[in-house]
């Protein structure tokens, strides 16, 4: 009987409580807003749960397609600065639909640098591993690599991915087409 009331007995302390400090009349805006902010929230279309086939074609069958119900959780790393959606406008990264087998620097509309624009080489798999992978170096010196320039920079910031990440992260792209 006294575990029964007790959720009833802790629900009105924390109330009183609640209301010596005055803080009831500052959470009523707060319970107003809350069902709104819960129908924005369900409502938006947050990158993890956004499709493997962006693209609507349901033909095109990959083998690691199945595997990616929703986004990883390791491209987290590239989506504040990367679209991954067809057709999205550029963010302060060039957008990552369709990037591998795609010519370096060859997005319309999106300001390159020097090495990139001049770059004649492809976003391959292990060009895509060796910029991102910690285990190749560091970003700079991915850049460097990639491009043969020893003066070569790049504007990303980002620490590198762990072996298993970075391959996540290759196999997801690779089925952004």
């Amino acid at each position: 009987m006294v575990l029964a009331a007790l959720p009833s007995f802790c629900s009105s302390l924390a109330l009183t409580i609640l209301r010596q400090k005055n803080i009831i009349s500052k959470m009523k805006s707060f319970l107003y807003i809350l069902p709104l902010l819960i129908v924005f929230t369900a409502c938006s279309k947050d990158n993890e749960d956004l499709p493997i086939n962006l693209n609507g074609d349901e033909t095109e069958k990959h083998s690691k397609v199945t595997a990616f119900k929703k986004m990883p959780k390791q491209m987290r790393h590239c989506t504040p600065c990367h679209t991954i959606k067809r057709e999205e406008s550029h963010k302060i990264g060039p957008g990552l639909f369709g990037i591998v087998g795609k010519e370096v620097g060859s997005q319309q509309g999106y300001r390159y640098s020097d090495e990139y624009k001049e770059g004649k080489w492809l976003w391959t798999r292990d060009n895509l591993d060796i910029l991102i992978n910690k285990k190749y170096g560091t970003l700079a010196e991915a850049v460097k690599k990639l491009t043969g320039n020893p003066k070569a920079r790049t504007k990303m910031k980002f620490y590198g991915a762990d072996d298993e990440d970075a391959q996540i992260i290759l196999d997801y792209l690779e089925t952004l087409k």
